[in-house]
This record gives structure tokens, sequence and C-alpha cells, in this order.
């Protein structure tokens, strides 16, 4: 990648997968049109890319587009691509977008920014906050709690559980339980600061896509960082069904 430039505040990150050249090129095209170029390093990342898409993207890069291609043969999984893309930046924050959210509105990355450059410095994670009730919507791993029990960014705080004594909670709305609810931002497109990516060492090597973003918002938690939830001001998150391997 070219070295940062002062007038970066931002790198902004896409991930592809697969033989999706369309969605590749719209959100790539509304990145290029609705952001200011000075404003921002590119970083696309490519798990298993057809050869039309390859196609795409090398030419993207050469038109100095892309300023950083990171290429999988295979099908390494969105967290460890994550990783590797986001290994290497050296700006101030980091715009994630999976390659079916794309921006729809110029100001998107002049709101994103604000947001982000005005909040706090414990708040360092801005985006659709959502909340689940039950670790088998994000997960098929059978020993959740353990994972984070386990993790290098565990900080001591009892985890999410509806038993007694989850999240602290020993009396729940009066249910005498735990606080079960997983509260995170949605994966699809998320603004955070770098800073706090290489505090917990994110994404946790041992994820492969599956709960990535509710397992952030609880590596979050443990820190005593906030989120800001925003929405998703300029852009659409989504926008399409889900693809590939899922573990």
């Amino acid at each position: 990648m070219r070295a940062s430039r002062p007038e970066w505040p931002v790198s902004i990150c896409v991930l592809t997968f697969g033989q999706y050249p369309n969605l590749i090129s719209r959100a790539l095209d509304s990145i290029r049109l609705n952001c200011e170029r000075s404003q921002y390093a590119l970083v696309v990342g490519a798990n298993a890319a057809g050869q039309e898409t390859m196609k795409f993207l090398d030419e993207r890069r050469e038109a100095g587009e892309i300023d950083r291609l990171i290429v999988s043969a295979t099908n390494i999984g969105k967290s460890p691509m994550m990783r590797q893309m986001f290994a290497e930046i050296g700006t101030e924050f980091i715009w994630w977008f999976d390659d079916d959210s794309y921006i729809t509105e110029p100001n998107a990355l002049s709101r994103w920014l604000h947001a982000a450059a005005s909040g706090p410095a414990s708040t360092v994670l801005w985006g659709q906050a959502v909340v689940c009730e039950y670790t088998s919507a994000f997960t098929e791993m059978e020993d959740v709690l353990g994972f984070v029990r386990s993790a290098p960014w565990y900080r001591g705080l009892p985890p999410p559980s509806w038993r007694p004594g989850g999240k602290g909670e020993f009396n729940f709305r009066g249910h005498g339980m735990g606080d079960g609810r997983w509260h995170f931002v949605l994966g699809g497109c998320f603004m955070i600061r770098t800073a706090a990516v290489r505090a917990i060492d994110w994404p946790d090597p041992r994820l492969f896509i599956q709960g990535d973003d509710t397992f952030l918002g609880e590596a979050i938690r443990q820190q005593g960082w906030d989120w800001s939830n925003i929405g998703t001001p300029g852009v659409k998150i989504g926008a399409e069904p889900s693809r590939g391997i899922r573990k």
C-alpha cells in the first residue's frame, strides 16, 4: 500500500468473495463516486474470487483506485482475510464494507468521520447497533461462553447468559436469571478506531465468519469501551443474501 498521507483519516476496506463481480463493482463504484479520493486509502480483500472478478480488481488497482489488494485463491474466511487487510493500516479509522454493502449518498464519508472524530476516546465503534438474545442465531459454536472466557481480549466480565450471573445479573427483569443479550454493531458496514483493532488484536484468529460482529461487540464491552449507534447514514448494508461457507 502507498505510504499513508497526513490527509488520509480513514482506510476503507472492502471484502469480496467468489464470482460476484457485480457486487464488488457496485461497492467500489459507490466509493469512487461518493468519496473524495484524497480522504481515504482503499484496501480490497478477495477470497476465492472468480476470473471476471479478478480481472476487474486488477484493472482498478492498475488505475490507482485500489491502494492494496490481498488475494487468496481459496476461501480462507472473512475473519482471516480481515486480519490480513487490517495488518498494515496506519490511518486513525477503518471503514469496513462487505461487498454487498455500498454508499448511496455523497456526504456519507464525512458523516461517518464526523461521528467518529467528535466522539470520546472510549467510543471505538460506529454503525447500526442491534441485539441478539440467543447464541444459536449467530454461531453454531457449542461452548460460546468458553470461547469468550478463553479469548485474549477477555477481561473478566461475565459474558451474556440467561443463566444467573450472565453479565453480572442474577435477577434480570425480576425473573431470577442473568442477562443473555448480546449487543453489537452489524458487521456489513462499520467504522472502528484502528487503535482499538490493535489493542484487542482483532479479528480473533479463531473466527472464520460466523459471529464475527457479535464477538467484536463483546470484546469491546470487555475492555470497558463503547460504540455509537449511528445507524448506516448514506449506506445500504447487507443488500444480498449470505453466500459461501459459514462456520
